[in-house]
């Protein structure tokens, strides 16, 4: 009888184990994306209009929890529609032969500091690179908001073909900033 009891309690725990992080996917409003650039020496702003997220969340279990992000390059706004087709073009984003972007993490980690990091990998026109993308989550009644922010180099993926690769009149730096609601996946 002992031997079916242990055997019992070792298939429990052996099936939570490996139980899938609970999912969490973006709510339809309450989210934004939005990036700082630099243009003929000034600050300049914009965000994207389409994008989607989902987070595989387990707090005891990091290495295991996942973020995937994908941006519509065709939804960017930057408040100036003839720099808004002139980024879309094929010397930067090129968002007819690169239509998305997206950011991959297979896992989530702490950093030194012990903040919360998003370790993967983000992809623009075609060109990865690796990304630790530091995270803050906070809980809300129906999931969690993630919010944080990054820089990036826009040359790094490519964003500046021919005269646009100098960094003369656009820098190469580019600041990002997110916030985005998210709720617990139905199944």
């Amino acid at each position: 009888m002992t031997n079916y009891i242990a055997i019992a309690m070792l298939t429990l725990l052996a099936g939570s184990a490996s139980a899938a992080p609970a999912r969490y996917v973006q709510a339809a409003s309450g989210n934004s994306l939005a990036f700082t650039f630099t243009q003929l020496d000034a600050a300049s702003t914009g965000h994207f209009k389409t994008f989607a997220t989902e987070l595989q969340y387990d707090e005891s279990n990091l290495a295991q929890s996942t973020l995937l992000v994908r941006v519509m390059i065709d939804s960017l706004d930057t408040q100036d529609a003839e720099r808004d087709d002139a980024l879309k073009t094929t010397d930067l984003f090129d968002a007819k032969a690169f239509p998305a972007a997206t950011f991959v993490a297979k896992s989530l980690a702490r950093n030194a500091a012990g903040g919360l990091e998003a370790v993967g990998r983000l992809t623009i026109r075609g060109l990865s690179r690796d990304l630790r993308l530091p995270l803050t989550l906070k809980p809300t009644a129906n999931g969690f908001e993630l919010s944080g922010q990054t820089a990036i180099k826009r040359l790094d993926f490519g964003v500046g073909q021919g005269d646009w690769k100098s960094t003369e009149s656009v820098g190469d730096d580019v600041k990002l900033q997110y916030k985005v609601t998210l709720v617990k996946a139905s199944t």
